[in-house]
C-alpha cells in the first residue's frame, strides 16, 4: 500500500511539474511576448513571406486624390542576406508593373517586367515601396512596436498569440515620427501626417506562433485625417504581411543578369 501511494505521490509531482514548465514558456504580458519573440527572430535563417498594402490619400484644398496598391512575393535568407522580391505595382489609369527587386548582401538590384537588371539603392526602394513596407520586408522589424508594448492587449488565438495595438493621437504622432525614418523627407511626412489629427481607426495586430515565437503576421488598417488650419489631408491605409515556411525555403539563387551587373 504505501509503494502505491509513493508511485501515485510520485506521478502526482512529475505531472505537476510537467506542467508548470508549459506554462512557463507562455508570454506572461505584451512586453515578454514581444520580447520572445525579438529573440526569436534574430535566430531566423530563412523566411516566405507575403504583403499587400493599400493606401489612398485626399487633401480638402484643392482637391487631389491618390493611391496605390502594392502585392509582394518573398523569400528571404538571413546568413548571410539574399532577398528576391517579386512586386506588383499597381495605380489608377496605369499600367500595373511587374518588378523583381533582388538583394544580396548590401547590393541591390531592380529589373522591371521585359526590361534589363539595373542598380537599386536602399533611398530608391524605400520610395517605390512606401514607408510602411521597409518594416515588414524582407523581415518583421519589431523596433516600430516597442513603444506602445506597454498598452497593447494580449490575446491567445488558434495556434498562437496576437498583440492588439490601439493607437491614441498621441501615439500616432509618436508612431508617425518612427515610420518617418523610411520616408525620402522625413519632416514633410511628420508634418502632413500629424497636424491634428482625427483618428477613425488605427489598429494594428501581430501575431506570433506559439511554439516557435516567431511572427507569422502583421496587420494595420487605419482611417485617419490630419487637419491643419481649415485644410485637411485624410488617409486610408491597409497593410496585412504574412510569414511561413520558416527556415524551410529553396536556396534562392542569383539571376544572371544580377551576376553580369555586380562583376
Amino acid at each position: 500500500m504505501n509503494k502505491r501511494i509513493f508511485v501515485l505521490f510520485l506521478a502526482v509531482i512529475l505531472l505537476t511539474v510537467a506542467g508548470c514548465g508549459k506554462t512557463s514558456s507562455a508570454p506572461s504580458s505584451p512586453e515578454d511576448l514581444l520580447q520572445k519573440a525579438d529573440l526569436a527572430m534574430k535566430e531566423l535563417k530563412s523566411v516566405h513571406s507575403s504583403i499587400v498594402f493599400d493606401e489612398s490619400s485626399v487633401t480638402s484644398e484643392p482637391v487631389e486624390r491618390s493611391s496605390k496598391k502594392l502585392h509582394i512575393q518573398s523569400n528571404v535568407e538571413l546568413d548571410p542576406v539574399k532577398v528576391s522580391e517579386e512586386v506588383v505595382l499597381q495605380i489608377p489609369k496605369q499600367q500595373p508593373k511587374n518588378l523583381h527587386i533582388f538583394h544580396q548582401n548590401e547590393q541591390m538590384s531592380i529589373k522591371e517586367e521585359g526590361g534589363d537588371w539595373q542598380t537599386l539603392t536602399n533611398e530608391e526602394r524605400k520610395e517605390l515601396l512606401d514607408v510602411w513596407v521597409p518594416f515588414t520586408a524582407p523581415a518583421m522589424d519589431l523596433s516600430l512596436l516597442e513603444p506602445f508594448v506597454e498598452d497593447a492587449e494580449l490575446e491567445k488565438i488558434d495556434y498562437g498569440y496576437a498583440l492588439q495595438f490601439s493607437l491614441s493621437p498621441a501615439q500616432y504622432r509618436q508612431f508617425m515620427k518612427e515610420v518617418a525614418v523610411n520616408s525620402p523627407i522625413p519632416e514633410q511626412f511628420i508634418h502632413t501626417h500629424t497636424g491634428f489629427p482625427v483618428i477613425d481607426k488605427m489598429e494594428l495586430e501581430l501575431t506570433v506562433n506559439e511554439k516557435t515565437f516567431f511572427v507569422t503576421g502583421l496587420k494595420m488598417s487605419a482611417n485617419v485625417t490630419s487637419y491643419f488650419d481649415r485644410d485637411y489631408i485624410r488617409y486610408k491605409q491597409k497593410l496585412d504581411a504574412t510569414y511561413s515556411y520558416f527556415n524551410d525555403i529553396d536556396a534562392i539563387q542569383t539571376p544572371a543578369g544580377v551576376i553580369d551587373l555586380l562583376k
